[in-house]
């Protein structure tokens, strides 16, 4: 019978996402569209980069909220079981609030890349993994990123994005350390590991059209590099 209120959560969880808060700030604070401006993503990083980094900051925390909210809500009072079926409900509401920030019904279905509101998701099953691949995308795009613009703001999330099932995947062999409420480094049961690599692929999905400027921008790098040489 519970499960009869799962249609109601991802209506609830697309909607969540489905608010722009990039749009909603950056008008409130200059009267202006995120949409005309700078790259004209509607996203934290193009709010930080044309109205100010306090304000991405205020944008990010609200992706991220209204993504992890409706899954702590859904987990809580729905489906708080520790079998599969429930954490892959939780799951799918997590992704129809990603769904709703890439696709907003409020905003012609013209949103941003949904990474701020996945981390809210990542943050919810893997959360030290989560840290992990952050810090390692950041020193990657760094390092070996070259003739992309924004590479750090932009690169490091699709980076991460894609590094972060496979490192999971990888840690769940050789660690299995407990850090609070739950959540440990490694020890994941099975379907938390399907859950990471369906989100990956998800988002990479969404954000498909910047994976080709990124592959694009990295293989002419590797040209030029190589023509100095």
């Amino acid at each position: 019978m519970i499960y009869l209120f799962v249609p109601l959560l991802l209506i609830l969880a697309y909607l969540s996402g489905s608010v722009n808060y990039a749009i909603i700030v950056t008008r409130l604070v200059t009267g202006r569209d995120i949409r005309t401006m700078g790259n004209k993503n509607p996203g934290t990083a193009n709010v930080g980069r044309s109205v100010g980094k306090g304000w991405a900051g205020l944008v990010f925390f609200l992706d991220v909220a209204k993504g992890l909210g409706p899954m702590i809500l859904s987990r809580s009072l729905f489906f708080p079981g520790d079998n599969y079926w429930d954490f892959f409900i939780v799951a799918a509401v997590g992704i129809a609030a990603i769904t709703g920030h890439c696709k907003p019904l409020f905003f012609q279905f013209r949103g941003g890349g949904g990474i701020a509101t996945s981390i809210g998701v990542y943050a919810f099953f893997i959360p030290a993994e989560l840290l992990l691949c952050l810090i390692v995308a950041f020193v990657i795009a760094l390092l070996f990123i070259r003739g992309v613009r924004f590479r750090v703001g932009q690169g490091v999330p699709i980076l991460f994005v894609s590094i972060t099932p496979f490192a999971t995947l990888v840690l769940n062999f050789f660690v299995d350390l407990p850090l609070f409420a739950g959540r440990s480094l490694g020890g994941h049961p099975w379907y938390i590991l399907v859950i990471a690599f369906v989100l990956s692929f998800f988002i990479i999905g969404m954000n498909s059209s910047f994976v080709g400027r990124l592959l694009k921008g990295a293989d002419s790098s590797g040209e030029e590099n190589a023509e100095k040489a």
